[in-house]
């Protein structure tokens, strides 16, 4: 009897026995198949592979079975054998330990050879008898044969281009058939080298494309850049496009004649105007005609906000109540217009005016009027207004003394005029007046045009995500209509609650594209979004993707995050164009209109066209995304609070101050709202609504106003020789006042911020005519000297501000007086 053993994959012997079985004449041999050890019994079960009473020839006896092996208990003597069928049960004087047995079928005892009709091969079995005892380890012997070693061949794995490719598939043929030496391209094994090259030069760029495109520092396509800044919460923007007042003058035909806007949801379809361009009307004729300029170069603008033309309102005048050589100040939100009882004014509160010198201060020729001084404001009040329907106002306003007819306009402190506008001056002797004007024509445009017709999407192959692009024949740019917040921080297209200056104050980052996609089938409206991570499986809702040249694509969702677009589906896009730095045209280049009427006779943009702004470059969002997640979004402890206040234009600085009032804490935000803006109701909304966003849930935000530290300073003063006392004491009062620039300017001092006499000596002496200073009071007003001179400072404390108005008409908001004496002795 063999007793080598085989570690076969594969184990036959069991198949090849009933085999043998089978033919004709059968040959009967048995085998043991496998064991079974019964718990807690002495006693096993063999399996056989036939009946027993087939093979062997003579039944199996006790004498037959040996067992052998084990540590502790060695070798078990068989007591008795039974058979039944195909199992031979074994009854033993006991049980083993843990360690392997070999039971063997034996033809006598001593003897090595199976019994007669016993295969050699399945003769003997290994066991073990604490089969059912737990263990760790898996059962089953591990194979100790060493592993097939294929034949590898010999290849290049540098070849990465096609003609490496093609070099190792060809060799590779000419190793496989040696005779075959053809290398002529019409030869057919050639031709499959060559197109077996071509989609593994295509494989291995995209295995390099995949490589490159999946780390920030490595990706050169933009989209790749802006999905890894995505994963920062930093925004790769598109660019933005410009915007632009736009002024018409017009004659009595247009009165009452209306410019449409742009609509608020898609940014589509507002009134077009070009910028100057040859050949062409002030009233152009068609979009085709104005598809045609646009392909010369004009740059197309289309209005944001709807305006209603009047003649009256080309030419307004200033009314300065008789008096002569008047201007209107830097910081005035008020003014005079004269009326005309046959042309009356129709002016409403959250109308747009325009105010702006028309001559030169010196020569009083319209030719050298300022260009930069102009400025247009929102109207907050009109005295007296016109009704609803642009009705002029039933009773009129007039001048008492002259019977003027007038109308009082006012507009909100941030259109405040940033510059003093000269209405008349006295020239040569001669008095020069209207040199300054209004005009109430005014609308708001910004960078783009609307497509005439919509244009289908065509599907772009590959991806498990559908894409579509537009179909060819774009002239500009994909337009990026620039969004502005409102008062409770939502983006919105325009704020009519706000300033005029509010307009065009835009972040690139904030911005959306002015497209409108829907479905052919249904009519349903698909929604721009900036990512569909928050879009479930039925939104609506894709993302615009730029390429690298420009072109955009649109990505739709995959049925999980964002709906799918049917495979039949068929979508139309309408997409304005027109957006980036191109859009930043100058001063009185607008100069045409499409209409559907006549009457306008100029059209002109009075301020150059500002906010357009190209693309990020992909280098900046590489250097700034990484840094993008250290900006904190949420406000967890007071500082957080107070640094996201501080994120609002409106607030110079902010402290912020936990407290427990009872049932929960409540953060106190100490607001120094810029210019020394009181904290009113309104404000503290607004705030609130700002913060909420950021707000830790279970604090409860209050917004506080500073605690303001009036002061009290004297100052002795020595003028130099030839000064006059008096100019000099102007001088300081002029230096040490709370004008922007002057040593008290609201915005100069902040919370806890200490007021240092040096400080104040430094300006002093910087004032012309100024010798010598002494302080002579130097301390809080109200308060007893603690010794401020001799420290040289006075301190505030935490949320304290200092303050000094040195208003007559509010002495508790701190004064400073000037004891102004000529050097060498009378005042």
């Amino acid at each position: 009897m063999t007793t080598q053993q085989y570690l076969c994959k594969n184990p036959r012997r069991i198949a090849a026995l009933r085999a043998a079985a089978l033919e004709t004449p059968p040959r009967w041999f048995n085998g043991i198949e496998y064991l079974e050890v019964m718990h807690g019994e002495p006693r096993l079960v063999l399996h056989f592979a036939h009946d027993l009473s087939q093979a062997p020839a003579v039944p199996l006896a006790a004498s037959n079975v040996e067992v052998r092996g084990g540590q502790r208990v060695r070798d078990p003597r068989v007591l008795n054998v039974a058979a039944s069928g195909r199992q031979l049960a074994v009854e033993l004087d006991g049980t083993g330990d843990f360690s392997r047995y070999t039971l063997r079928l034996v033809a006598s005892a001593g003897s090595d050879a199976p019994p007669d009709g016993i295969d050699p091969a399945l003769a003997q079995i290994a066991f073990g008898f604490k089969v059912d005892c737990p263990s760790d380890f898996d059962c089953r012997a591990a194979g100790s044969c060493a592993p097939e070693i294929p034949h590898v061949p010999d290849i290049d794995y540098l070849a990465r281009d096609y003609q490496s490719f093609r070099r190792l598939a060809l060799d590779r043929l000419s190793v496989l058939m040696p005779g075959w030496r053809e290398r002529n391209p019409a030869d057919l094994l050639v031709t499959l080298a060559e197109a077996l090259a071509y989609r593994a030069d295509e494989i291995a760029y995209f295995q390099d494309a995949v490589a490159t495109e999946a780390y920030l520092g490595t990706a050169r396509q933009r989209v790749s850049v802006k999905r890894h800044a995505r994963l920062l919460d930093y925004a790769v923007h598109e660019g933005c496009n410009a915007r632009a007042w736009v002024a018409f003058e017009v004659d009595a035909t247009a009165d009452g004649r209306q410019l449409a806007a742009c609509d608020a949801a898609t940014g589509l379809d507002g009134t077009l105007l070009l910028t100057q361009a040859a050949g062409a009307g002030r009233r152009l004729l068609s979009r085709a005609q104005a598809r045609d300029l646009v392909r010369s170069g004009a740059q197309p603008f289309e209005l944001l906000t709807p305006l209603t033309l009047y003649s009256a309102h080309n030419d307004l005048r200033f009314y300065t109540w008789s008096d002569e050589a008047c201007c209107l100040p830097r910081g005035a939100t008020r003014a005079f217009l004269r009326d005309d009882t046959a042309h009356r004014l129709r002016l409403r509160a959250g109308d747009l005016l325009l105010l702006e010198a028309r001559t030169g201060t010196t020569n009083g020729l319209a030719q050298d009027a300022a260009p930069l001084q102009r400025h247009v404001v929102r109207l907050t009040r009109v005295d007296p207004e016109a009704g609803a329907d642009r009705t002029p106002a039933p009773t009129p306003r007039h001048d008492p003394v002259t019977g003027q007819p007038l109308v009082e306009v006012l507009w909100a402190a941030g259109d405040a005029l940033p510059f003093d506008l000269c209405l008349s001056k006295v020239i040569g002797g001669t008095l020069v007046q209207d040199m300054a004007g209004a005009c109430a024509n005014i609308a708001l445009a910004d960078h783009g045009m609307s497509p005439e017709h919509s244009q289908p999407l065509l599907p772009v192959p590959g991806g498990r995500v559908p894409r579509m692009r537009p179909a060819d024949g774009s002239l500009l740019p994909a337009t990026r209509q620039g969004l502005v917040r409102d008062a409770l921080g939502q983006l919105t297209l325009v704020d009519a609650a706000a300033p005029a200056t509010a307009a065009l104050g835009r972040e690139p980052a904030d911005t959306r594209e002015a497209m409108q996609v829907t479905s052919d089938g249904d009519g349903r409206t698909w929604s721009a979004r900036r990512d569909l991570l928050g879009s479930d499986a039925q939104a609506a809702d894709f993302v615009v993707e730029t390429g690298d040249d420009g072109g955009v694509l649109l990505r739709f969702g995959d049925g999980v995050n964002g709906r799918r677009p049917g495979a039949l589906e068929r979508l139309s896009l309408r997409m304005r164009e027109g957006s980036g730095s191109a859009g930043n045209v100058g001063a009185g280049t607008i100069a045409h209109v499409l209409c559907g009427f006549d009457g306008i006779t100029r059209v002109r943009n009075p301020l150059a066209a500002s906010g357009g702004a190209a693309p990020l470059a992909l280098a900046r969002a590489r250097m700034d995304a990484p840094q993008a997640f250290r900006r904190q979004e949420r406000a967890v402890t007071p500082e957080d609070y107070a640094t996201v206040a501080m994120r609002d234009p409106r607030v110079q600085r902010a402290v912020a101050t936990r407290r427990w009032t009872g049932s929960w804490h409540t953060m106190f935000v100490t607001v120094d709202r810029r210019g020394g803006e009181g904290v009113d109701p309104a404000f503290e909304d607004s705030i609130n609504a700002f913060i909420d966003r950021f707000r830790l849930a279970g604090h409860d935000v209050e917004i506080d106003a500073p605690a303001y530290v009036a002061l009290d300073i004297a100052l002795h003063i020595c003028a130099r020789p030839g000064y006059f006392a008096a100019d000099v004491e102007q001088r300081l009062l002029q230096r040490f006042g709370t004008a922007p620039g002057g040593f008290f300017d609201p915005d100069r001092y902040s919370f806890g911020e200490p007021v240092y006499l040096s400080a104040v000596v430094a300006a002093a002496m910087a004032v012309p005519g100024v010798a010598f200073v002494k302080p002579l009071r130097f301390r809080r007003l109200g308060h007893a000297d603690a010794g401020e001179i001799g420290a040289g400072r006075i301190t505030m404390a935490r949320l304290e501000i200092a303050r000094l108005d040195n208003d007559p008409n509010a002495p508790q908001n701190g004064k400073i007086a000037f004891q102004v004496h000529a050097m060498g002795g009378t005042p």
